[in-house]
Order: C-alpha cells, then sequence, then structure tokens
C-alpha cells in the first residue's frame, strides 16, 4: 500500500510553522519567543507607559513638612548669648559704651513695654553686643538671627553716635549724652512655595535718645508672630568729658 508525499505548505520550504496558528503536530514555541515578538512590535507601547510613569512622578509628590517652632522651643531653638557687661573702667574720657539688647519672648502677648525685670526672664537674650566709641564718633552694630528652622532670617541695624547735651561746666553734672540713631529691622523669609524670599522693613526710624543712661531705651516689635524687644544702654567714663561733640542748644 503506498503513500502519498507530504506536501510542505511554507513558502520558504522550512517546514517551520507559524507560532499563532500553531497545529497539535507542531509544538508551539516558548512563551518568551512569543513576548519577544510582542514587544517588537508594540515597543510604542512600552515607551507611553515610561512616559507616564516619568510624569508621574513629577507632579504626584508630597511637599516636605513645614518647619515650625514652637512657643515652648525658644530656648532650644537659639540658646542664651553670653551676657555683655560695659567695662568697669575706660581710659579715654570720651568714650562711651553703646549696648543692645535684644530679646525673644514666647508668649507674644506679653505687655512688655517698660523695663520689667520678671517679664525679661520669659525671654531669651538672642544678642547683646557692647561697642565703645567716643563722643561725636559713630558706633555700628549689625545682628542677625535665624528662626523657624533657619526660615526666617531678622536682620538688626543700628548706627548709634552719641553726644552731648550742653558743654561741661565746673562744680556741675556732667551733661546729658543723647544717642543719634538710624535703626532698622529687616526680616527675609524662605520656604518651599516660594520662587523668590520674601523681604520686608518691620522698623525704620532715626532721631535722639536721651536718659539712655538712667533708663535706657526700648523698643518693641514684632516680626510675624514673634515679639522682640530691643533696649539701646549707653555707659560713659568716670571721667568728665570735655565738651567735644555736643549738640545744638
Amino acid at each position: 500500500m503506498s503513500t502519498e508525499p507530504t506536501i510542505s505548505t511554507d513558502p520558504d520550504g522550512g517546514g517551520e510553522t507559524d507560532p499563532e496558528v500553531a497545529t497539535d503536530a507542531t509544538p508551539a514555541l516558548p512563551r518568551w519567543r512569543r513576548w519577544l515578538g510582542f514587544s517588537s512590535r508594540n515597543a510604542y507601547l512600552v515607551v507611553v507607559a515610561g512616559a507616564v510613569l516619568v510624569v508621574t512622578r513629577a507632579i504626584d509628590f508630597s511637599p516636605p513638612p513645614e518647619v515650625r517652632v514652637g512657643k515652648a522651643n525658644v530656648a532650644q531653638l537659639v540658646g542664651d548669648a553670653p551676657a555683655q557687661e560695659f567695662s568697669a573702667e575706660l581710659s579715654n574720657p570720651q568714650a562711651v559704651q553703646v549696648r543692645a539688647t535684644l530679646r525673644l519672648y514666647a508668649d507674644n502677648e506679653l505687655k512688655i513695654g517698660g523695663v520689667d525685670p520678671e517679664l525679661d526672664e520669659q525671654g531669651k537674650i538672642l544678642s547683646q553686643p557692647v561697642v565703645t566709641t567716643i563722643l561725636g564718633m559713630n558706633a555700628t552694630i549689625d545682628q542677625t538671627v535665624r528662626l523657624e528652622g533657619g526660615e526666617l532670617e531678622i536682620t538688626l541695624g543700628l548706627d548709634a553716635t552719641p553726644r552731648l547735651v550742653g558743654s561741661v561746666k565746673k562744680g556741675q553734672p556732667p551733661p546729658e549724652i543723647v544717642l543719634e540713631h538710624d535703626l532698622s529691622v529687616r526680616s527675609r523669609r524662605d520656604g518651599w512655595w516660594n520662587s523668590a524670599p520674601v523681604e520686608r522693613i518691620h522698623v525704620d526710624t532715626s532721631g535722639f535718645l536721651g536718659k539712655l543712661e538712667e533708663h535706657g531705651h526700648r523698643l518693641v516689635f514684632t516680626v510675624d508672630e514673634h515679639l522682640f524687644s530691643l533696649d539701646l544702654e549707653v555707659h560713659r567714663a568716670a571721667v568728665q568729658a570735655p565738651a567735644l561733640a555736643r549738640t545744638k542748644g
């Protein structure tokens, strides 16, 4: 009994069957080869999926937590500046010292218009520079403090010139010292939500201040929710200074 020869339908004559139309007589190709074929025909889908992931990661994010220091953490944040005292002796008879004490209070509703030792104990001294000059000569104080984890920067600038009111008279108490001054307080706030820092002016004043040796002068101001006081004081040499650099009058 004779059999007819098998006729191949493969145009190349290889006898290999298309993997997508495999029959029981021809086993299917491994899955990984089918996956490679699918990927080559649909590569654009892989690119689109990757682009979607990139856009999602670029837009869908959680902003960093805002850094804020609670009222109870003032001391932990800024610490205590070392106390600066006036010199007991000044060799130059015209020497004058100027002290500027900057305090930050935990409670921004305190009534601190006047010097009160009990209330002042609730504040923290951020800076207390003492500069020495002579009558009629300018003294400059520049101080910068940072709060709220460094996000808020406060800069204090003081130009002060001590002057005598009147002239020295024999047998009379030394004339009063007044402080000619230019004072400014500025703030700068950085934040992840701002493309540029926000800068503001909180104090900008000038003039003459008297009675600083006896009582000093207190300036109270706020920056955002922070309450500050600035105490200005002067101290002169024990020896009477000659009538130099006095004011008119």
